[in-house]
């Protein structure tokens, strides 16, 4: 590979810049991913509350329907 006017004694290899850029482009881009991820806000406590309450709005509605089915003989016991 040869780049012509970045490094005129070493055609063969990429010039230092170069190779410090392919290096640093992609760990400020990984840095950004991580910082922007940490940065996002979480629910608000009302939203939890909300979602909390919803959680056990819906395990009371499936326990009373459970009660509303019929025995099982033989639980665990496949057909």
């Amino acid at each position: 590979m040869f780049l012509q006017g970045c490094c005129p004694r070493e055609l063969d290899y990429p010039c230092a810049p170069m190779k410090k850029l392919a290096t640093t482009v992609p760990l400020i881009l990984a840095l950004v991913v991580v910082l922007s991820g940490c940065a996002a806000p979480g629910p608000s406590p009302e939203q939890q509350t909300r979602e909390a309450e919803q959680q056990r709005e819906a395990e009371r509605q499936q326990a009373d329907f459970r009660k509303g089915l019929p025995p099982v003989s033989n639980p665990g016991q496949g057909w």
